[in-house]
């Protein structure tokens, strides 16, 4: 049965939790194809009669009534055609109508997929850099607080060989005076 435009007017989608098309863009964009398409079937089906009537005229020319004493056509040119013959081949034309949509939805699909595809691979890029950025900070860090408990010891020795030395001073001078006790006798 082919679609028409009461059909496309009347479709209705079923609802995806993730990844699926935005539900009013597709109504939106199936009310912009049904008006456009009841366009085009009043143009072609108008265009149709014209067809009709300049055969009809081309083949009284052609038999040779000449065009002057011919009556003028009748009004049923402007009329639209019988119901039973369309003016145009209605399965091959709603056929590849179908055919049409169809490719554009895959194609729809197909970019969507693509770009949910791409800022996956983004996505996975910026943490694979901050990452890598991390464990450098972190093997920065480690190196920074190795140096400076490197430094803490050293100026933790220098403190006590300070003190060793300041002690062995008082102690050499105590010595000092108890050995020179008498010289302030």
């Amino acid at each position: 049965m082919p679609i028409s435009v009461r059909d496309i007017q009347e479709k209705e989608f079923s609802r995806q939790k993730r990844d699926g098309y935005n539900i009013e863009e597709v109504d939106d964009f199936l009310d912009e194809i049904s008006d456009q398409l009841s366009v085009l079937i009043r143009e072609n089906m108008a265009l149709a009669e014209q067809v009709k009537s300049l055969q009809a005229e081309n083949e009284k020319l052609a038999a040779g009534a000449p065009a002057a004493a011919e009556p003028a056509p009748a009004p049923a040119s402007a009329e639209p055609a019988p119901a039973s013959e369309p003016a145009y081949d209605e399965p091959s034309y709603f056929k590849n109508l179908e055919l049409a949509m169809r490719d554009t939805l895959v194609n729809a699909q197909r970019i969507a997929d693509d770009t949910v595809a791409e800022a996956r691979k983004k996505a996975q890029e910026l943490i694979s850099s901050a990452e890598e950025q991390a464990a450098s900070t972190v093997s920065n860090a480690k190196a920074e607080a190795e140096g400076v408990k490197a430094e803490a010891d050293s100026v933790r020795k220098t403190i006590d060989n300070y003190r060793a030395s300041f002690r062995r001073l008082v102690e050499g001078q105590v010595q000092v005076l108890k050995d020179a006790g008498s010289l302030f006798d």
